[in-house]
């Protein structure tokens, strides 16, 4: 069974990149574009208010 090169191994089990479990994302000195700024920004108040209504509603 198995074969060579650790063909054995659970097809399922592989390694995560560093750059997918952090939140943020790499450090660079480029700006995202104002456009993905705005909808990053109103996706985040949509979450806040969402949240906030389930909350205090």
């Amino acid at each position: 069974m198995g074969g060579s090169n650790g063909a054995a191994q659970d097809p399922t089990a592989y390694i995560v990149p560093a750059r997918r479990v952090r939140l943020r994302p790499p450090a660079n000195d480029n700006r995202a574009p104002l456009g993905w700024r705005v909808r990053r920004l109103v996706v985040y108040l949509l979450i806040l208010a969402l949240i906030a209504g389930i909350v205090f509603i």
